[in-house]
This record gives C-alpha cells, structure tokens and sequence, in this order.
C-alpha cells in the first residue's frame, strides 16, 4: 500500500499557507523503489549547440539570462524607473534595509540575492552587490537567520530536498550575477562549488522524486543542476560534469516527458506547484539559450501551450483559475510567475505565443510585485507587440493531461466548466478525481472541487463514488492510484455550439494488484460523457459495468451552500447565480446533501476533507443491477432564474434529455447502439444532438413533421457525417410546433 501522500504549499506563490505546511510529514521514497517499477522512458531528443560555450564568454559576463539584449533593457528600465524595475528596487532596499529572515525553505534569501545583483547590474551600485553577496553566503552557510551557521553541507536534504531549487538555484545565479564583484573573490568560489558539490550529488542518490520529470522537486533539482553547470563550467571540473549531466538529463527525462506525456500542457500536481515549475522550465531553457548556445525553447512545446492553459484556466472573473491538483487556499488565485518565465525564452526565439503571454501578463493577470519581482522585470518589454489569445475558440483539450476547459464566451458573466479524465502522471499531488467536473458562472463557484489541500480523496470531487465493501478497491468508495495512467479523454470536439468530451474512467478505479497485472476489477467498464451546450447547460451521461450487482454507486456533486432537494432536483443559489442539477436516470435514485466532512477514514485517499462550508450533493443508485446509468442535466442562470423544464426522451438503444431553456428546446439523445435509430422527440425542438456515434462517419439524419428522429448509416449522398467526437447536430425545422 502506497504510504500517505502529503503536500508541500513551498512555493513563493502563497506564503501565508507555507509555514503551515512545513510540518508535513510525507513518504520519501522515490517511484521506482515504492512500486518497482523503472522510470519512464522516452526517446531522447538531440541538444545540438549553435554558439560558443558559456565558458568563452567574455570575463566577467554573466551566462545566466543575462544576455547583452537583457542587460541593456534592464539598465534603460532603471533609468526610466519603469514599474517592474521599482517592484525589484523596492525588495533589493528591503533586504539591504534589514537582515531578512530565510522564508521558507530559503526563497527570501533567494529573492534577495536576484534583486539585489538585478539593481547592481541595472545601475552599478556596489551597495547591491554587496548587499546581494551577504546574502549569498546566507544561502552558503545560514539556515533561518543571517549568520546563524544552521546551514552548511546538509540544509538542502530537509523536506526531502525541496530546498534544492532555492539553496542549490540561487546560489548558482547569484555567483554567476554577482560575477565581477569585488568581494566574489577565488574562496567564496571555492566556498559555492563545495556546497554545490554537496547539494547536488546528495540529491542525485537520495533526493525525492529525482528521477520523476513531472514533479515541481525534480525541476527544482535540474534547475539547480544547470545553472551550477552553465556558471561553472571551464571554471571548475565540477561546473562540467555538472553541465554535462544537466543536458543528458534534459535529452533523456526532462524534455521527452514534458514532449510525450503531457501534449498540450498543463501541469498534474497543479499550477500552485506548476507556477513555480513553469518558470523553472523556462529559465532553465533560456539560461541554455544565454551560456550554452542550446534553444531548448524549439524543443520545448509545453512551454508555448503554458499560454493557452492560462487563457483558458482563467475563470470568466480574472480572479481565481481552474484549481485541479493541490492548493492551499480557495478560490485559486492567478499568478503571472508561470507565463511571465515562459514569455521570456518564447520571445527569445521569436515565438508569436510570446505576443499572445505579454497580453496576458498586462491585462489579465496580477503583476509580480514581490515574490519573483526579477522574472517580472526581466520578462517586461515595454515596446514590444502584443496579443490577445480570446479571439479563437472558447475551449480547449489538454490531450495528455486529458483535462477540457470550455466556456460560453469570453464575457465576465460567462458559464465555463471544466472536465477532467486522463492518466495519473505524478507521483504526489494529483488527486484521484477522474470524471470530476466544475461549473462556475463568472465568479459564482456552483459545482467546485470540494477538497483542500490534502483533499485529493475522490470523495472530495464531481464524479462517482463505488463502493465495493473492500473487496477489491483499497480506499472505497474512492479511486485507487494504481491503474490510472489507462484512464483517458476518448472523444473531444466543439462545434461551436456543443462541447463534447468522453472519459473512459474504469481503470481509476483499479485495485493495487493492478501493478503486478491482475485481472480483478469491481468496476469492469466506467464511461462519462460530458455534453456542454452554450450557454448554460450540461448534459452529464454515466454508464458503468459491475463486477457484481451489489455494489454501491453514487453520483456526487459539491457546493458551498446547502442545496434544496424538491423532486429530482437540487438547486441553489451562489452570488447573483443559480444551479439547478436534475436527476433524469435512475428515476428511483436516493438523493442526499450531507454537510461536510462526513465519516471518511484517514489519509489523504479517503479523508473527506473540504476547504469550507461544503456540502455534497449524492444521488445513490439503486443496487441489484450489475449496470448502472445515471443522467443529469444541469444548468446555471442568474439567482431569480427557473429551472428549466427537462424530461426523459427514451427508445430501443437511445435516451436521452429534453430542456427548455429561455425560448429554445433542445434534446440530447445518446446512442447506446448502432444505428438504425429511430424515436419520438414528444414534441417540438429547435434542435437534437445525437452523441454516440462513429467518428467521421456519414449517417442520414432527419427529424419529420411528427418530431420522429431517423438515424441511419450511409456511404451515399445527402448524408451528415459525425465529426471527431460523434455527434451529430441536427435542425428541427420539420417538426411542428
């Protein structure tokens, strides 16, 4: 059995929840020796150099992003004391003001070193350098206050290491920053190599999740790892060696996976931790770019999908982002760290994305105006052109991550949702949430991801809840980690007006055996189809296959208000928005909105642990039946709004819902056969969708005077053919009113 799962709140992004959560306790072992099952592995990809090495760069220059272009927009933007610059002024004059405190896990000391060699370098003010070397033997030598001689050989392996990425990173940067300095003399160097020495082979054979490419601690070792290697190499042996195994790191683990496993982007620990990563990666590949001559950015996908991700993950408010993964406060706030590192390298290799980043970063999202203030300032190009990326489709698939964003448009006011259903790709800080689903209409939370920060328990999120008595699931009714990189986003397409994606969910809900290859499953087959008809309804099918009839199965939906039961509808009120889910199949469902928590067991895969008032909507289905179906229709309005009336349209092999919304009828059918398919609509409607059927293949579609739906497959003229997702979108125009 996997051990508990903890979470680290160590970025720079949230302080207030990082002191808290520095007494984590955590399992420290690595992937391959808990499960025994070998990294992953992935083609290499080439480095190819196309400039000199750091090494011949003149003396005194320094490798690290640093570049004569950054030098003299950083000195035009203190002479113009534009704002980003006063952002990094005033932290450079805190710290010289003051001994600061180290912060968690060092990054105050961290920061204070970038800003300060920043200013120095900006206006040649030996006090900055100075300043910036004090607190370079900070990280050196000192662990919680300047001078305390707590540090030392040893400082990083605490929490498992995650001090690696400020410690080991900053100590790099500011040597290669502080370059030239008066007092950077030939001991400190020595001084820097050793500890570096120290810090990087302790982590290379003992470091957590060393050899896991998508984890926030290994980029924070390989970021470490390369900027020590590009500052030192042909200054010290180590400096090569240390160069050398950050580019076979970066051929071999690091850029292939990011390439394979996660096309199209995101982040599966989330983007508290992917913030703070996204900016790694993108130093790292501009720090190869600026001492190394390697632009890793060509060869690094992910970093240009960071700028989609981030249009889409925005909530319709500006004011809180998709919050999938770990994090410790609710709602999610935005953060331009992330977007402000991966502006840097795309615009560096002239990447339109880098356009479409720096619209983001001026009128969207909230500047660095302290942790991280230097990305800000060296991300800043005032004159440079700019982007909005809003002007294409209101969705997007994120096919590694199998995780969809959809909204109805790019108003404030807007309804956006999200769908997740793909493979588990981190060892920490993924929840075991497949098939969950939010709902929020502008700022309005109405379906939210209920759980905090160690609320990665499927009992936490929107999707299905099995319960199977512990015959096979270890931590029933909740999802395993065992299985899960089979699960997957079948079908997605949007058609402008329906947004459709399929998730196939059984293997979630895998045993442990499932490691070792066997064949018992209480849940053999687990499909969620995820309809979003704009502007303001779901259409939410579930079908699943049990081992035995038994079993329990429940639908599961969270809110942070108490939701009204009247019927087969819960309803409530959030803001100046409403949410009505109605219940459709099973027509006997037992329905329940326990506040939260509720009796769960402990640890992080069963504790029900929500991050405020929360209450879980449940609808129970009834056992006997080894197949179960559960269909919902949801949808959101202003508070004062209806329900819109919705119905049960059934026949041989399709069913499906009828609603009214505002003056239009839609019906949303879903094939459970092949067709010939044939039924009553029960009235009039402006349109039907039929989900269900074979990708790209033609079918003849009609609906007659009478509403009767016909649904045929053709190979000849006059028919429609289902696109990507297999659906069909069909006018009613015939049918008579």
């Amino acid at each position: 059995m996997i051990a508990k799962r903890t979470h680290r709140l160590g970025t720079a992004l949230f302080a207030s929840a990082l002191v808290a959560a520095a007494a984590c306790a955590h399992f420290g072992l690595h992937r391959a020796a808990r499960h025994g099952d070998a990294p992953t592995h992935h083609p290499p990809m080439q480095l190819a150099s196309t400039q000199r090495p750091s090494h011949t760069l003149p003396p005194g220059a320094p490798r690290l992003l640093l570049d004569p272009p950054a030098l003299a927009r950083l000195r035009d933007a203190a002479r113009a004391q534009r704002e980003p610059y006063t952002f990094v002024l005033a932290r450079a004059d805190e710290a010289l003001s003051k001994p600061l405190a180290s912060g968690y896990q060092g990054f105050e000391w961290a920061d204070a070193v970038a800003h300060l060699a920043l200013v120095w370098r900006a206006t040649g003010d030996a006090r900055y350098a100075e300043g910036g070397l004090r607190y370079l033997r900070a990280l050196l030598d000192d662990r919680f206050e300047v001078g305390d001689g707590k540090g030392g050989a040893e400082v990083v392996r605490a929490d498992s290491g995650y001090g690696i990425r400020t410690f080991g990173a900053y100590t790099a940067l500011g040597y290669d920053w502080l370059r030239g300095a008066p007092s950077l003399d030939p001991a400190l160097r020595e001084r820097v190599v050793a500890r570096l020495s120290a810090w990087l082979a302790w982590y290379k054979t003992d470091g957590y999740l060393r050899d896991h490419s998508l984890a926030n601690y290994y980029w924070g070792y390989l970021t470490a790892l390369s900027f020590a290697g590009l500052s030192l190499a042909g200054e010290a042996p180590e400096g090569d060696a240390w160069l050398a195994l950050a580019r076979q790191e970066l051929s071999e683990r690091a850029l292939p996976a990011l390439r394979d496993e996660l096309v199209g982007g995101g982040w599966p620990e989330g983007f508290q931790y992917g913030e703070y990563t996204g900016a790694e990666v993108a130093l790292v590949a501009e720090a190869f770019r600026t001492g190394a001559g390697l632009e890793l950015a060509r060869q690094c996908a992910w970093l240009g999908d960071l700028v989609p991700h981030h249009t889409h993950a925005l909530l319709p408010d500006e004011r809180s982002v998709y919050d999938g993964g770990t994090w410790g406060e609710h709602p999610a706030r935005p953060s331009a760290l992330g977007l402000s590192g991966a502006s840097i390298a795309l615009d560096a290799i002239g990447d339109p994305r880098a356009n479409e980043a720096r619209w983001l970063l001026r009128h969207a999202l909230p500047p660095l105006r302290r942790e991280q203030a230097w990305i800000g300032l060296l991300a800043a190009r005032p004159d440079a052109s700019e982007r909005s990326p809003r002007g294409g489709a209101t969705s997007l698939h994120l096919k590694g991550a199998g995780l969809t964003f959809a909204r109805s448009a790019w108003a404030n006011d807007a309804t956006w949702v999200s769908f997740q259903a793909g493979p588990r790709l981190a060892e920490d800080h993924q929840d075991a949430d497949q098939g969950h689903f939010e709902l929020f209409r502008g700022g309005d939370g109405l379906l939210v991801d209920g759980g905090n920060s160690e609320g990665s328990a499927t009992i936490n999120h929107n999707t299905l809840l099995v319960d199977d008595g512990g015959r096979h699931l270890n931590y029933p009714p909740n999802q395993g980690v065992f299985g899960g990189d089979r699960v997957k986003t079948t079908r997605f397409e949007d058609d402008g007006q329906l947004v459709l994606a399929t998730g196939d969910l059984g293997e979630a809900y895998a045993p442990a055996c499932a490691r070792e290859g066997c064949k018992e499953r209480s849940v053999r087959r687990a499909m969620r189809t995820f309809a979003f008809v704009r502007p303001s309804l779901l259409v939410i099918e579930d079908e699943l296959e049990l081992e035995r009839g038994d079993d329990g199965v429940t639908w599961a939906a969270h809110l942070t208000v108490q939701p009204t039961l009247n019927g087969d509808t819960a309803s409530a009120v959030v803001g100046s928005s409403r949410v009505d889910v109605r219940t459709l199949e099973p027509r006997d469902a037992k329905r329940a909105a326990p506040r939260e928590p509720t009796p769960s067991g402990e640890g992080s895969h069963r504790a029900n642990a929500p991050w405020g008032p929360m209450w879980r909507l449940e609808v129970e289905s009834p056992r006997g039946p080894d197949e179960r179906r559960f269909l919902h229709v949801i949808s959101t309005g202003p508070a004062a709004a209806l329900p819109p009336p919705a119905s049960l349209v059934e026949a041989k092999g399709v069913s499906g819902a009828s609603i009214v919304s505002g003056a239009r009828r839609t019906v949303v059918l879903f094939a459970h056969t092949r067709p010939p398919l044939s039924i009553e609509l029960r009235g009039p409607a402006d349109e039907v969708v039929v989900i269900g059927l074979e990708p790209a293949r033609p079918y003849l579609a009609t609906v007659d005077a009478a509403c009767k739906l016909s649904v045929t497959a053709s190979d000849g003229s006059g028919a429609r053919r289902a696109g990507p997702g297999g659906f069909l979108r069909l006018p009613a125009k015939e049918c008579a009113r």
